[in-house]
């Protein structure tokens, strides 16, 4: 049976993530725990005006701070980066600490995995270098890849055998990363999802109706496999949930 409760609405980042922290997320060697954080209206979409932030209340930003604390890397795609400018992790001090207490390091690292290797100059995405992981295909020009080797950050290149996404997640694994969250997009939610490389889905329901615009996936061929609902928050108008993978 999953959790049901109702959250206070202005239950801070801080007493979320140790709330999150108790949930079991096992992962074995060189297989990480995959989970994916996401936003969606009533009717499915992932954005407003282009942007997934935007629809969120103050309560689903505490959340989303939480989530993102409990993993030792946050992997998404290029493309989600150039949108929704994506710059160094952080967090508060506050969930620094509680990370720390909790054996984890300070910050996550931030991994992107991006076949072209365009990204953004003007997001402060390369002000953390030490905290930056791209992952790109092997048929990438060296010149690129050595001009972000050249300011610290480590770049990776994928075999190219199976699904980028798969690759990645176990590329990250092996570097020492055994709690995986991923931001999206769509795209890369739903490689995860046709990889079966996804081991748990935590999304926000947020109380609105766009009629347009992003859709929480982009992937026509997957399975539709029922997930099994392992919790379900409520406050005032939000709904968060939390889906496993089917067994």
């Amino acid at each position: 049976m999953p959790e049901v409760r109702t959250i206070e609405s202005h239950s801070t980042a801080v007493e979320l993530f140790r709330l999150l922290d108790r949930e079991p997320r096992p992962s074995a060697e060189n297989s990480p725990w995959v989970m994916a954080n996401m936003v969606s209206t009533l009717d499915g979409r992932a954005a407003l005006n282009g942007r997934s932030g935007r629809l969120g209340g103050p309560l689903d930003r505490a959340m989303f701070q939480a989530i993102r604390a409990l993993a030792d890397v946050i992997l998404v795609g290029a493309k989600t980066v150039r949108v929704e400018r994506y710059g160094p992790i952080r967090l508060s001090a506050g969930l620094q600490e509680a990370r720390r207490e909790s054996g984890r390091t300070p910050l996550p690292t931030l991994a992107v995995l991006s076949g072209s290797l365009e990204l953004p100059e003007d997001t402060g995405l390369f002000d953390a270098p030490e905290r930056l992981h791209v992952l790109t295909g092997s048929s990438t020009p060296e010149a690129a890849r050595r001009a972000l080797t050249d300011i610290g950050v480590a770049v990776e290149p994928l075999a190219g055998v199976r699904s980028a996404a798969e690759e990645a997640t176990e590329t990250l694994a092996r570097s020492g990363a055994p709690m995986i969250l991923t931001e999206g997009g769509p795209g890369l939610l739903g490689a995860l999802l046709a990889s079966q490389s996804l081991d748990e889905l935590c999304l926000t329901l947020a109380p609105r109706l766009v009629g347009a615009g992003l859709a929480l996936l982009d992937r026509p061929d997957l399975d539709p496999d029922r997930w099994t609902m392992a919790r379900a928050w409520a406050a005032e108008d939000d709904l968060f949930l939390r889906y496993l993978r089917p067994a």
